[in-house]
């Protein structure tokens, strides 16, 4: 599959005349609780001529290619450092993503500046959010409930957890972050990953335990402003890159 995902990452470079320095998956696969039949979710940034970027016509913004299993979108670098200035959760995952189809020096660049840059608050609360809009969204009435929205919504609590107790953005893959679960919520975390593992469809009987574990960690009204402490830092480093790549 590594080598159908670099012949379309090709294509698409020459489609658009940009070079992409980034390509990474995202989402389950990244994880580490993808099915048989998961998506391949490849996100990337691009960088156009530096002419482009000086003219009328910069570098097209966002690029998608869908294809059977393979969905790819592509950030234009200058999207790409907008929102990292903006502690981007996107942003802040593909970082740490640990399945790299094309790498540079500009992965840890933008890595480092994000990390000391960003509000963790503002990344705890929306880990919390999202885990809540999942719950909401498609944990209605009846017995059984799916299994991946349910990893979704543990995981986003066990992210949230990780960075209130260790005070940084938490790694990707699940084992090291589902241990700020309790006991009983981690055992039923990998029961659905074990279920989920065949199909994305999988479902599970709920549990009341994780329920009320579940709507306890999602109550939550505070918000926070999206604060970024290295906004000189992260200009030099998309100028520097723009001119390296472009």
């Amino acid at each position: 599959m590594k080598e159908k995902i670099i012949k379309a990452i090709k294509e698409i470079e020459k489609k658009y005349n940009i070079k992409i320095v980034m390509a990474i998956e995202s989402g389950s696969r990244a994880w580490g609780f993808s099915s048989e039949d998961s998506d391949y979710d490849v996100r990337c940034m691009h960088i156009g001529k530096v002419e482009d970027y000086l003219g009328l016509n910069p570098p097209q913004e966002q690029i998608n290619l869908v294809e059977d299993n393979l969905d790819i979108e592509s950030w234009d670098i200058k999207k790409f450092a907008k929102l990292t200035a903006e502690s981007n959760p996107q942003i802040a995952e593909w970082l740490r993503s640990p399945i790299v189809y094309i790498n540079s020096d500009l992965i840890g660049k933008f890595k480092k500046v994000f990390d000391t840059g960003c509000s963790l608050e503002f990344l705890r609360l929306h880990y919390l959010r999202m885990a809540k809009q999942n719950y909401h969204k498609y944990m209605g009435m009846g017995l059984a409930h799916s299994c991946k929205k349910y990893l979704y919504v543990l995981r986003g609590i066990a992210c949230a957890s990780y960075i209130e107790n260790q005070k940084k953005l938490p790694p990707l893959p699940y084992k090291d972050v589902i241990s700020y679960l309790p006991d009983f919520a981690k055992s039923f975390f990998e029961k659905c990953v074990i279920k989920k593992n065949t199909t994305e469809k999988a479902e599970i009987t709920g549990d009341s335990e994780v329920t009320r574990f579940i709507e306890n960690s999602i109550n939550i009204k505070e918000s926070v402003k999206r604060e970024f402490a290295k906004k000189i830092e992260l200009q030099k480093l998309l100028v520097s890159a723009i001119k390296k790549y472009g």
